[in-house]
């Protein structure tokens, strides 16, 4: 194993990093959507799911 070996440049992973930090940005802004529709109150029970249905 050698220690004082160069770094190798990889094109392949400097192309994909920016579509990455995209696809993550993109499903932390999902996340924050998805739970910003979720209401924080609990159901009482059944009679109230129903009623909130209608």
């Amino acid at each position: 194993m050698q220690t004082n070996s160069p770094k190798q440049d990889n094109p392949v992973a400097n192309r994909l990093r920016p579509v990455v930090y995209l696809y993550a940005a993109v499903n932390i802004a999902v996340v924050a959507l998805l739970f910003s529709t979720v209401s924080p109150t609990l159901a009482t029970g059944p009679a109230q799911e129903i009623a909130s249905l209608r």
